[in-house]
Parts: structure tokens; C-alpha cells; sequence
């Protein structure tokens, strides 16, 4: 279990959660006006913010597991 984590790692989940909630913000909107394409767009937008913070923070563990 990593003690301190890079700052990088803190930027990007606080982007990332931003990012998933705007989201699923807009595409639940967009599915209650009716409009269901977009809203699968929309729901659609969530995976790139979930894969880069996994990224990250697979990385950061990684870089950690390197070093010591």
C-alpha cells in the first residue's frame, strides 16, 4: 500500500471525478428529455475519465514498486 502518492496522481482523480460526474450529470439530463443517443454519448464520456485515473494510479503503484 503506497504511504504518499505523487502529486500527478491527486490532479488526475480530482479531473477524473469531475469528468465521470459531468457525465453521468448530462446524460441522465439528456435521458430524461428524452433524447437517448445523447444520452448514451453522454454515459459514453464516463469511460475515458475512469481509464485515465485507473491509469495513474497504476502507474504511480508501479513507479512505486520500482523504486523500493
Amino acid at each position: 500500500m503506497q504511504e504518499t502518492l505523487p502529486p500527478y496522481v491527486l490532479v488526475v482523480r480530482i479531473g477524473s471525478i469531475l469528468g465521470m460526474s459531468l457525465a453521468l450529470a448530462v446524460g441522465l439530463l439528456l435521458l430524461l428529455g428524452g433524447f437517448v443517443l445523447a444520452s448514451l454519448v453522454a454515459f459514453a464520456a464516463f469511460l475515458p475519465s475512469l481509464g485515465i485515473m485507473v491509469y495513474a494510479e497504476r502507474r504511480a503503484a508501479r513507479d512505486e514498486q520500482a523504486e523500493g
